[in-house]
């Protein structure tokens, strides 16, 4: 009578990196070959050198790792990778007579332990849950990045047609035009920290704060989650510093339900010698950068500062 063979055990992972490390040369021939029918693309290696190259090089999403009491060397490269990224998929195997305090040591490092001699229907089961966690935290992405943090502002497309036009009208005639770029510190550990919730809290917030400060004919767009952009007509560049360092002030001060204090970081220029459009975002871009090379939580003047 034929074996119904578990569907997970024939399931393939296109887009799923993995790496698998092995001192091991039969073993690591082994899990080779019945790795290599379900991923793509699969990284080997012999030992932990070997193994933190390849993961710095390639970022895999998954880490499979053999582990015994004599290598320590491959604990010692797992705890690098969770430093590097604390979500990474991670199944140790490791052998039967390893003693109990060893095996519960190693599982604050791991989503999943497999004893060797390795029974295929749990490894593959351990894959796949680790498969559903990574496409799960994929499509909660997705999600977040859907979602309007942005109320009454527009898209980057969107304002660079308004950037066009206002630049084709500073070039006919003789009023000023300055553009400001903000991103927010450290936004990812907010949301690290806090959740995505206190992310999204944060966003809108500080879209209500700069809707509340600029001019009805300021343009307020956004570009990567973190940052925003202020297109400010007839503003000379010393007045845009100020409307800045208000904003600055503004945010900085503002308490924020659970999360405390947050700050932002600024990059300010002003159309000058017939910019182009791409000069201009360039030009506040530096600027920015200056901010942020400097401590954050400060306004930088482009023509000042270089």
């Amino acid at each position: 009578m034929a074996r119904n063979i578990p569907q997970y055990l024939t399931y393939q992972y296109p887009d799923i990196k993995v790496l698998l490390v092995e001192e091991e040369k039969f073993s690591r021939e082994k899990l080779f070959r019945i790795l290599k029918r379900r991923f793509t693309t699969l990284f080997v290696a012999s030992n932990s050198v070997e193994g933190i190259k390849l993961y710095q090089q390639f970022k895999p999403d998954i880490i499979i790792v053999d582990m015994t009491m004599d290598q320590i060397s491959q604990l010692e490269m797992v705890q690098r990778i969770r430093e590097m990224n604390d979500k990474v998929q991670v199944i140790l195997t490791t052998n039967h007579d390893d003693n109990d305090i060893f095996i519960h040591m190693i599982k604050g490092y791991s989503n999943h332990i497999i004893l060797k001699p390795i029974n295929l229907d749990y490894f593959f089961q351990a894959i796949q849950s680790s498969v559903n966690q990574i496409q799960l935290e994929n499509e909660i992405k997705c999600k977040v990045a859907a979602i309007d943090y942005f109320p009454n502002s527009i898209d980057r497309v969107k304002f660079h047609e308004y950037l066009i036009n206002e630049v084709k009208r500073t070039k006919q005639g003789t009023y000023p035009l300055s553009i400001i770029k903000m991103e927010i510190d450290f936004f990812q550990k907010i949301i690290d920290c806090f959740g995505k919730n206190a992310g999204e809290e944060v966003l809108t917030t500080i879209s209500t704060i700069i809707q509340q400060r600029i001019r009805e004919k300021d343009i307020l767009g956004h570009g990567r989650t973190d940052e925003f952009f202020l297109l400010l007509p007839n503003t000379k560049a010393d007045d845009a510093v100020d409307i800045a360092e208000s904003l600055r002030f503004l945010i900085g001060t503002f308490d924020f339900k659970s999360i405390g204090k947050v700050t932002c970081s600024f990059g300010v220029t002003e159309y000058l010698n017939c910019k182009s459009k791409v000069e201009l975002l360039n030009d506040a871009e530096i600027a920015l950068h200056e901010s942020k090379k400097n401590g954050r939580n400060r306004v930088t003047l482009f023509r000042k500062a270089h």
